[in-house]
């Protein structure tokens, strides 16, 4: 199921039916289809991660979420609430509650190892830039459990430079860059090649270098 929309952020308004094609009735893009039924599931890594006593289910917003010592104390990592606000959760940065002795055993890490050998960790340029200002290479450090967060965290990164009113649109037609897209509002926008999976990726060196020219040129189509 889709919470959110990956090209404008907001959340569709649809029932979603497996196998269906659902597009965005905000936006009108193209979200994806909605998945067929697993029939298993084979192994539960959120599980074994809690288990190792890397991860631990928040007791507010029943995530699992990383834990990190703080001393002799084991903390949630800041972390937002399942909820389409996306609002941090109350929880972020508190201890752990107390575990029983047995449950606390079962959660302790294998040979030591901590959540940060079990993570996908990506650093997406982007270029940024302000409507009353120069563009900025700007690089964003994304760390995942899960591989189907990949979007939703990318889509939380627009908006700590954007702000929650963003939309993704073409890269200007008149600059011939179409693997390009622009994620922006009247105020700013970023830059970045598109995913065919949904979000952005890595630009090459030689995309970066167009890009910043194109702004220099013809800054005034990427904020129509």
């Amino acid at each position: 199921m889709f919470s959110f929309c990956p090209h404008c952020g907001q959340t569709p308004e649809q029932a979603q039916v497996p196998g269906q094609t659902v597009v965005c009735n905000h936006c009108g893009q193209q979200i994806g289809v909605i998945p067929l039924p697993e029939k298993a599931v084979v192994v539960d890594q959120t599980e074994e991660l809690i288990r190792r006593g890397v991860a631990a289910r928040c007791p507010l917003c029943r995530q699992a979420v990383e834990v990190k010592t703080q001393g002799t104390v084991k903390a949630f990592v800041p972390h937002f609430a399942a909820s389409p606000q996306r609002k941090m959760c109350p929880n972020s940065g508190k201890p752990l509650p107390a575990a029983a002795p047995a449950e606390a055993a079962s959660q302790r890490p294998a040979g030591g190892k901590d959540l940060s050998a079990f993570m996908t960790r990506d650093a997406i340029r982007v270029i940024s830039c302000q409507a009353n200002a120069d563009p900025l290479i700007e690089e964003l450090t994304l760390e995942y459990l899960d591989k189907s967060d990949r979007v939703r965290l990318q889509i939380e990164a627009l908006r700590e430079l954007l702000g929650p009113d963003f939309r993704m649109k073409a890269y200007p037609a008149a600059l011939h860059r179409g693997q390009l897209g622009v994620w922006g509002n009247a105020r700013a926008c970023v830059v970045a090649r598109k995913h065919e999976k949904g979000g952005y990726q890595q630009m090459t060196e030689a995309e970066v270098t167009q890009v910043l020219a194109d702004f220099k040129q013809h800054k005034r189509l990427f904020f129509e």
